[in-house]
C-alpha cells in the first residue's frame, strides 16, 4: 500500500467514523431541545389556566371550552392514571388517519369545587418532520464536508510527498556508471531537503566507492598476472633443466600447477567482478545451437581424453536470444560442459539438450558431497582437487546477469544443470 493511500485512508476512515457518530448524537440532541421547547410552551399555556377557569362557571361553559380549544383533554381527577411531568403518547389526531407523537402535561385544577385533570397537548409531527428535514442538510454538509476532506487531504498530501517520490524514482533509476548528479526538485519542506542532500552525498559516494573497488581489482588482477606469468615461464625453463631429480621436477610440476590455477582464479575472480559492475553489454542477438556446437568442437579434446562423448540432442527451430552477450554465454555454456567433464567418470556420456526455452547438460556420478542449495557458491567444490571453486558461481551470475534462471537436480544417477529463459 502507498503511503499516500495509507495516510488518505486512515483520515477517510476517521471520518467516515465520525460521520456516523456524529448523526445520531445530533438527532439526539436535537429531539432534546424540540422536547425541551415543547414542554416550555406546555407550561406557558399551563400559566394561563387559572385566568380561564375563573370565567367557567356552568357546565355548559366548560362544554364549550372544550369545544373551542382541541389541545385540551379535560376529565375528572383520577390519582392513579394522573402523571405530573410531560410525556409522549401516541395516537390518531382528530382529523387525521395514521398515528403521531403528541407531548402531554397534565395540570390538577378545581373547577366549579371539583377536581378535575387538564390536559394540554402538543403535536410532535411537525416537530419530526422538521428535524427530519434538519438531519438530511445536516447529512448532506457532513457528506460534503467529507468528500471535500478527502479530496483536499489526497490533494495537498499528494502535493507535499511529490519530492519524496521522484526522490524515490530517481533511486529506481540510479546507475552507478553514470555521472547524472541530478536530483529531483523539492519544495520548500525541512525534510525533504534533508533526504534530497542525503541522497545526493550517497549517491556520490556509492560511485567513489565503486570507482576505487573497480579501480582495485583490475589493478591487482593486472599486477598479480605480471609475477605469475613470469613464475610459470621459470618454471618451465627449470622443469627442461636434465640436473633436475625425479622429486625436484615433481615439486616444480606441482608448482607449476598451482601458479596456473592462480592464474585461473584470478582471472575468473575479475571476470565476477565485471559481470557483476555491468562492464558487459547486452545488445547482441545469439544463436544458441551453433554456439553449443562450437562450445562443444573446443572442448573436444578434453572430452576424448577421458575417452567421453558430448551428445547433443538439438531444437527443432531455430533457438535466438535477443539482447544477450555472446561472450558471456559461451563462457557460461564452456564452463557447464568442463564440469561436466571434469566430474564425470572415463567413458561417459555427456548430454546436452536444447529446447525453446532452456538448455539443459546432465553427467553421470556419484552424488554431491556438499548441499545443492551451496552448489552455485563461490569456491564451494565438490571434488577438493578439482577447479577453484567458481566455475559454476560464474556460471549462476552470468544467468542472473541476462534474467535467465539456472538450477541444478540429480536424478537416476545424473547430475542436471538447467537453464531457462523466457521463450
Amino acid at each position: 500500500m502507498k503511503l499516500l493511500h495509507y495516510t488518505s485512508l486512515r483520515h477517510l476512515l476517521f471520518a467516515s467514523l465520525l460521520t456516523l457518530i456524529s448523526i445520531p448524537v445530533f438527532y439526539i440532541l436535537l429531539n432534546n431541545i424540540f422536547v425541551h421547547s415543547i414542554d416550555r410552551d406546555l407550561r406557558m399555556q399551563a400559566a394561563q389556566l387559572p385566568s380561564t377557569l375563573s370565567i367557567i362557571q356552568t357546565e355548559a361553559d366548560l362544554r364549550l371550552w372544550q369545544e373551542l380549544d382541541n389541545d385540551l383533554e379535560i376529565k375528572p381527577f383520577d390519582s392513579v392514571h394522573f402523571i405530573g411531568k410531560p410525556f409522549t403518547i401516541e395516537k390518531k389526531p382528530a382529523n387525521g388517519q395514521e398515528m403521531e407523537d403528541f407531548r402531554i402535561l397534565q395540570k390538577k385544577v378545581q373547577i366549579m369545587g371539583k377536581p378535575y385533570v387538564v390536559g394540554i397537548e402538543s403535536s410532535m409531527f411537525e416537530k419530526e418532520d422538521l428535524i427530519q428535514a434538519i438531519l438530511i442538510i445536516q447529512l448532506g454538509i457532513l457528506l460534503l464536508l467529507l468528500a471535500g476532506t478527502v479530496v483536499i487531504n489526497y490533494m495537498i498530501h499528494k502535493r507535499i510527498w511529490r519530492p519524496f517520490y521522484k526522490s524515490l524514482s530517481y533511486l529506481k533509476a540510479f546507475n552507478i556508471d553514470s555521472n547524472s548528479n541530478q536530483q529531483p526538485e523539492v519544495l520548500k519542506i525541512l525534510e525533504f531537503k534533508e533526504l534530497s542532500s542525503s541522497i545526493k552525498q550517497l549517491s556520490i559516494r556509492v560511485r567513489q566507492a565503486y570507482y576505487s573497488q573497480k579501480e582495485f581489482i583490475e589493478n591487482a588482477s593486472h599486477e598479480l598476472q605480471t609475477p605469475l606469468t613470469v613464475l610459470k615461464f621459470k618454471l618451465e625453463l627449470l622443469l627442461q633443466d636434465r640436473n633436475l631429480s625425479n622429486e625436484q621436477g615433481s615439486l616444480v610440476a606441482d608448482m607449476y600447477r598451482e601458479i596456473d590455477q592462480m592464474q585461473q582464479l584470478n582471472s575468473n575472480l575479475l571476470l565476477l567482478s565485471k559481470i557483476e559492475n555491468k562492464q558487459f553489454g547486452s545488445e547482441e542477438t545469439v544463436e544458441v545451437e551453433p554456439l553449443i556446437e562450437e562450445v562443444s568442437e573446443d572442448l573436444a579434446l578434453l572430452a576424448q581424453s577421458k575417452n567421453q562423448q558430448l551428445k547433443v540432442v538439438s531444437c527443432q527451430v531455430p533457438v535466438v536470444l535477443a539482447g544477450t552477450n555472446k561472450a558471456l554465454f559461451k563462457i557460461m555454456v564452456g564452463n557447464l560442459l568442463t564440469n561436466a567433464i571434469q566430474y564425470s567418470a572415463t567413458g561417459s556420456i555427456i548430454a546436452i539438450k536444447l529446447s525453446a526455452n532452456r538448455l539443459q547438460i546432465s553427467n553421470p556420478g556419484s552424488p554431491l558431497g556438499v548441499p545443492a542449495d551451496n552448489i552455485f557458491k563461490r569456491f564451494v567444490r565438490h571434488n577438493k582437487q578439482k577447479g577453484n571453486g567458481l566455475g559454476l558461481s560464474i556460471v549462476q551470475t552470468i544467468a542472473s546477469y541476462h534474467g535467465y534462471s539456472v538450477s541444478y537436480d540429480y536424478l537416476d544417477g545424473r547430475h542436471q544443470f538447467t537453464i531457462t529463459w523466457a521463450s
